[in-house]
């Protein structure tokens, strides 16, 4: 009887160990599921292999794949078949996102047809420094940095004015034969952005008033991952010395000239003014 009783007792502690242990899982996947639906993931297309510019792009070249909603690249494709029979307008390496403004129809290779509603192409001049060892090429995204020189003693303020900015061209390039453009093939003057009216304002003021610079993304980071810093007019720079300019001088008095008297000559009539003297007659 003691036997059964403890084989018993035995029993109900294994059965709540183990409803209590299917209790924790049940509520673990249940967590799991609903942080699973509150980050919500959308379809997008990335290059499976190096498109080369004005290749033709076919089934092989692409891959459909899932990311987060807030990751994603505007304007990225979410089925291979919208751009299948296109034509890369630039190099698209593997791995990047394709999107409306990388693929078109053999006849969108101009700059104009790559300007969507809304884009204003703005060219800025910089060095091969200044553009990341001339490493950017047409179609990566990159942000713009001014710093602003205060004057003596003030310590220079750089502001990211723009993130994510589309390299429209560089020099006047619209693609890159390769991949990875060769940083030794020529100099780096220009490079063409595709930017809102707003931000073109703001980079002709920054470009007349402080130095550019421009930081390459990664195609996997999102635009909207920081936010962009506001450049005001007073970080233009300190406001001009003013020259003390000295109040004018007093006009210096011309000394009164003297009247020299007309010496008087014996026998001779002299008229100074309105006076007539008369000199003592000859002698």
């Amino acid at each position: 009887m003691n036997t059964r009783k403890i084989t018993l007792i035995v029993a109900v502690v294994l059965a709540l160990g183990t409803g209590v242990l299917t209790l924790r899982y049940l509520s673990s996947i249940n967590q799991q599921s609903q942080t699973n639906q509150q980050v919500e993931l959308k379809p997008i297309v990335v290059a499976s292999i190096d498109i080369p510019a004005r290749a033709k792009i076919t089934p092989d070249m692409l891959t459909k794949t899932t990311r987060p909603a807030n990751e994603v690249e505007p304007q990225a494709l979410s089925d291979p078949k919208q751009a299948e029979g296109d034509i890369a307008l630039i190099t698209i390496p593997q791995g990047s996102t394709v999107t409306a403004t990388k693929v078109g129809q053999p006849a969108e290779v101009g700059l104009t047809v790559r300007l969507k509603p809304g884009m204003r192409a703005i060219s800025i001049p910089v060095d091969r420094v200044k553009a990341v060892s001339g490493l950017i090429q047409p179609g990566d995204r990159v942000d713009v940095l001014a710093s602003v020189n205060k004057g003596a003693g003030v310590p220079p303020k750089t502001f990211t004015i723009i993130r994510g900015a589309l390299v429209l061209a560089i020099n006047s390039t619209l693609e890159t034969a390769g991949a990875t453009p060769d940083p030794n093939s020529g100099g780096i003057a220009t490079v063409t952005l595709g930017v809102n009216p707003e931000q073109a304002d703001l980079l002709t003021v920054a470009d007349l008033n402080t130095v550019l610079r421009l930081a390459l993304r990664s195609p996997q980071e999102s635009v909207r991952s920081l936010p962009e810093e506001r450049l005001q007019f007073a970080d233009l720079g300190a406001v001009p010395h003013q020259v003390a300019v000295p109040p004018p001088l007093a006009p210096v008095p011309v000394p009164a000239v003297k009247a020299v008297s007309a010496p008087a000559y014996p026998g001779v009539t002299v008229i100074d003014g309105d006076h007539v003297v008369n000199g003592p007659g000859p002698k």
